[in-house]
């Protein structure tokens, strides 16, 4: 039994023009395939930093970070004109 998981690479190495009607099939199904898992993993990508993102927002860092680098400039400018 033919799995294309495993036995796609004896198909990648032969040139299509030398495949068989049934063996072009096979090709084009494992390159959907193919396709369909790399959008998978894509969209996985984005769910998990949207996941991440909200995480970080609910928890509050964000704005923590954002007081801590305004103090700093504030205490910046503070230094740079009493001197």
């Amino acid at each position: 039994m033919f799995n294309p998981l495993k036995d796609h690479e004896r198909y990648s190495e032969k040139d299509p023009k030398d495949m068989t009607l049934e063996e072009l099939r096979m090709l084009l199904k494992i390159r959907r395939l193919d396709l369909d898992l790399e959008w998978k993993e894509f969209q996985g990508k984005i769910h998990f930093w949207q996941r991440v993102g909200r995480t970080v927002k609910q928890s509050g860092i964000l704005e923590k970070f954002q007081e801590g680098i305004q103090a700093y400039f504030t205490k910046k400018e503070e230094d740079s004109t009493s001197t």
